[in-house]
């Protein structure tokens, strides 16, 4: 097929960027011809709380991905000029990626003026449709997206849910989100910590935008009864605050546990993910609210332990006693035992094979034929 992939991509930085990098090179992998268009202007400045919203450097191995920078997402009169020269193109296949309502007015009048009558030939790849953070006119403009789309993926059961809620009419399958392969092996643990100067024996890690949802309170309020429990036990924070930090560090002096915490507060370029994820014990993701993680997906390919709160899909993607434990309670209590659990005998290691056995459904081929069986079963 003739294929246009719209969304973020390189040079923009992030996971759902990373995740239209992957796609991309599979759809290719594929047979596919594919277009790879993303935007001019991804936000405004004053939507978007981090310092940058590139790369930093060459992209590391996206550095060989050639998209075409064709959509400011806030000029109409681009969305009809972006719109008519894919119809132009003649596509077999137009694929948004969707993850935020902002973009509906958007890719609605684009996917509204590239499509060609009669044709079923839109396809959105959801990461969200009901965002974490609920801002006026989401619903208004995600149905005004989705009034042009034929097809639907979605990432999860809580976003399988929320499509066949609010649009029933429309075709749809349940894709799990597969692994990002992209940041390479884990690399020598021992060795690592040294080059990064970590000397504490026992390191958990939180990791990626710092944002309300994530969850980063919980467990810093646990982290006194995690020290009580495990004098040795030191968290590293690892990731860009996209909100402000103090209330963050308050927790840390008031819990008397700034000797047991290390903040990173800045965006980890792709070439360093697989160093922090090297010398992690585990990874905790305690967040008040989720569909998926794309956060659980580098874990899986480092085959480091995940502890998550029950909340969203993240329990279908850590299985509870094999790769890694979900808290039904995401009190201090709670957290604090599930990190002294993981340390356990060769919980650790027991639980990096299960991963290692998990993580083989979660493939980009997997995703890829995927959609091209929705394709098929739509289209004919």
């Amino acid at each position: 097929m003739k294929i246009a992939l719209i969304g973020p991509a390189f040079p923009y930085r992030g996971g759902i960027a990373h995740h239209t990098n992957m796609l991309y090179t599979y759809l290719r992998k594929h047979g596919h011809e594919v277009d790879l268009i993303t935007f001019t202007r991804q936000y405004p400045k004053f939507l978007y709380p981090g310092e940058f919203q590139e790369e930093l450097g060459d992209g590391g191995d996206w550095g060989g991905i050639r998209s075409e920078r064709m959509i400011d997402s806030i000029n109409p009169f681009n969305w009809i000029k972006v719109g008519r020269e894919l119809k132009r193109r003649n596509y077999d296949l137009i694929a948004f990626k969707f993850w935020l309502p902002f973009f509906g007015p958007a890719f609605g009048t684009i996917a509204r003026l590239a499509h060609r009558k009669g044709r079923k030939d839109i396809v959105i790849v959801c990461e969200n449709l009901i965002p974490h953070e609920k801002r006026p006119g989401d619903l208004a403009f995600t149905k005004y997206f989705f009034r042009y789309c034929n097809m639907a993926v979605a990432q999860s059961s809580v976003v399988k849910r929320d499509l066949e809620r609010l649009f029933p009419s429309i075709p749809h399958v349940m894709l799990p989100h597969p692994t990002y392969e992209n940041f390479g092996a884990s690399l020598a643990k021992e060795e690592t910590r040294s080059r990064l100067g970590i000397t504490a024996p026992k390191v958990i890690l939180f990791f990626g935008f710092v944002r309300k949802y994530k969850g980063l309170d919980r467990l810093l309020a646990a982290m006194p009864e995690i020290v009580r429990r495990i004098p040795d036990a030191h968290l590293l924070v690892v990731g860009e605050f996209f909100e402000d930090a103090e209330p963050y560090l308050a927790q840390i002096r008031e819990g008397g546990v700034e000797k047991h915490v290390t903040i990173h507060d800045r965006y980890v370029p792709n070439e360093e993910v697989a160093e922090w994820f090297s010398v992690a014990d585990m990874l905790v993701l305690p967040y008040h609210s989720a569909t998926n993680s794309g956060i659980a997906q580098i874990a899986y390919n480092f085959a480091t332990p995940v502890i998550v709160t029950d909340v969203g899909s993240l329990s279908e993607i850590v299985i509870d006693g094999v790769t890694g434990f979900v808290l039904r309670d995401p009190s201090p209590e709670g957290i604090a035992s599930a990190v002294e659990k993981m340390y356990e005998g060769d919980t650790i290691a027991r639980f990096s094979e299960g991963i290692k056995v998990e993580r083989r459904k979660y493939s980009w081929d997997a995703f890829v034929e995927g959609i091209e069986g929705l394709v098929r079963k739509v289209v004919g």
